[in-house]
């Protein structure tokens, strides 16, 4: 098959049909810099031997019957162009001649995603299931139970851990995956649990080493352990419990959440400040972005109606943002964006709504100049 000539600009190039790429005495794949197998009609599908195409940088595909694409060809990590135009790929997917490296992105994600799924079999195969795994009920609900695992966990990086941890989180007993959807969600639920009490396992030896450097001279490095123990446990049927993102921030913010003296410090004590300072930074961020909406609606937008000019306030406070709760530096320059808003914002209210993040950028721009300045 063939219609257009072919020219190599550059490195190696082969216009030929596909059947070509499983053929080593007909050229050589590894050094394959440029392919061209558009105007062949009859090719439907491309061979995973795709892959070894290591230095494939432009694919022509244009005029064939291709409706899909290896998930192989997500490994040729030097592939920068592809053309589809012309094929039922294109027309089911709407993927033509642009953005390639989104489309080799996209299939190099199946590929992980496939690999894992296959990786993930073999080992309840050969580890939790291995009594089972010939059985008639095995392999029929195995590879279900699998599939739908794969199914529930749409981050790689999790399914990747959870192939990781496959004899801790899959069900020990087969029978208890009968409906493979609602044990791939338990399963999740349990990854969730599991990843969680790590996350929090890590966190306490960093509030270890905080709260050492804070009280370095004042406390017995022993009861360090017990503090934190008593800050993690407590009556949750009256209280609300420290989520990790708590942990973090209590962390971070040590110095004003812990008291002078070590001797008076308890866990309840410890809760209800993080739940105070957190209300405290809430309340703060609300107060500056009262007053953005004030001065936009007093010098700007005095005619619009009050709740579109808090929404856009809101719009571009959020752009501001570098916490979950408000940070000293957010607060600072939400006060001097209220200060100088007839700057910032556009005349026009509907280019505000439409675009907060130039007014970001006036903002960035206005203090870039003025520390240039010296200001």
């Amino acid at each position: 098959g063939g219609g257009e000539r072919a020219r190599a600009r550059g490195g190696r190039c082969h216009h030929a049909t596909a059947t070509t790429l499983t053929s080593p005495h007909r050229f050589n794949p590894p050094a394959l810099e440029q392919l061209w197998l558009n105007d062949n009609p009859l090719l439907e599908e491309l061979p995973s031997e795709i892959e070894f195409c290591k230095q494939l940088r432009v694919l022509d595909l244009r005029r064939t019957a291709l409706s899909k694409l290896p998930r192989e060809m997500g490994r040729l990590k030097k592939l920068i162009e592809i053309d589809l135009r012309e094929t039922p790929f294109a027309a089911a997917t709407g993927v033509g001649a642009t953005d390639t490296d989104g489309l080799v992105e996209s299939i190099a994600r199946k590929d992980r995603r496939e690999n894992h799924r296959l990786e993930m079999l073999e080992k309840v195969v050969n580890g939790v299931y291995r009594e089972v795994a010939d059985t008639r009920e095995g392999q029929y609900l195995i590879p279900e139970l699998v599939q739908a695992v794969c199914d529930e966990f749409t981050d790689l990086d999790e399914l990747r851990n959870v192939v990781r941890n496959c004899d801790r989180l899959f069900p020990t007993e087969l029978r208890q995956a009968r409906n493979p959807r609602r044990a791939a969600k338990r399963l999740h639920d349990d990854f969730t649990a599991l990843r969680r009490q790590n996350e929090k396992k890590k966190l306490s030896a960093e509030l270890e080493l905080k709260l050492r450097a804070i009280y370095y001279d004042v406390i017995e490095p022993e009861s360090v352990e017990g503090i934190i123990k008593g800050i993690y446990q407590g009556d949750w049927a009256v209280e609300k419990e420290l989520e990790l993102e708590d942990i973090h921030f209590l962390i971070k913010n040590a110095p004003r959440l812990f008291p002078d003296d070590p001797e008076t410090i308890t866990g309840p004590g410890i809760r209800s400040a993080v739940w105070a300072l957190q209300q405290s930074l809430t309340d703060d961020r609300e107060e500056v972005i009262a007053k953005v909406k004030l001065a936009i609606m007093s010098n700007l937008y005095p005619d619009r109606e009050p709740a579109d000019v808090e929404a856009v306030a809101r719009a571009v406070g959020k752009l501001f943002e570098r916490d979950a709760f408000a940070t000293k530096k957010e607060l600072e320059e939400m006060k001097k964006l209220a200060a100088d808003a007839s700057l910032h914002f556009p005349a026009e209210f509907q280019l505000a709504q439409e675009n907060p993040q130039a007014v970001r950028m006036s903002f960035k721009r206005a203090s870039a100049a003025s520390a240039a300045m010296g200001m």
